[in-house]
């Protein structure tokens, strides 16, 4: 799941899908596309969800739509075996941590989430509407191979 206004958190998203094997089944969407019941509904194994910093705000999109989903699957029961996100930003690399660690508390802190892994993937853009880094792209490969190892 992304909230991508530039399509950088789109781009992202595909990067890390294509690491993935052919045998895992991986959808990309939009938080504004895609409603929470929807994906409750699909009963993903995995979530990692996407947002941006944006005028000094961490994702924000993003993290009310995990909410509604944390909600719709307490009262279902189900429950999403892993989670991890990832933010893009403009800003420097190690302004932008304290937004990320936000991100991933409020992945961690998702009832319906049972297991986060402890990192979070940051990805900083050339300027506010990107491209990204070809350097942070690199290092969201690099991230999610770990983060497949760790699934396993």
């Amino acid at each position: 799941m992304t909230d991508t206004k530039f399509g950088n958190g789109k781009l992202l998203a595909e990067a890390l899908k294509e690491e993935f094997s052919g045998e895992d089944e991986v959808k990309i969407a939009d938080v504004k596309d895609v409603s929470p019941k929807d994906i409750s509904e699909y009963g993903p194994d995995v979530l990692i969800l996407g947002g941006a910093i944006r005028a000094f705000r961490g994702a924000p999109k993003s993290k009310k739509w995990l909410t509604k989903l944390n909600k719709i699957l307490e009262k279902s029961g189900e429950k999403i075996q892993y989670g991890t996100g990832f933010i893009t930003h403009a800003l420097p690399t190690d302004k932008a941590q304290g937004y990320a660690q936000g991100h991933l508390e409020k992945i961690e802190n998702a009832s319906m989430i049972e297991k986060t892994y402890s990192e979070l993937l940051t990805a900083r853009v050339e300027a506010i509407k990107g491209p990204i880094f070809p350097e942070e792209m690199e290092k969201a490969k690099a991230y999610i191979k770990e983060f497949i190892k760790w699934l396993n």
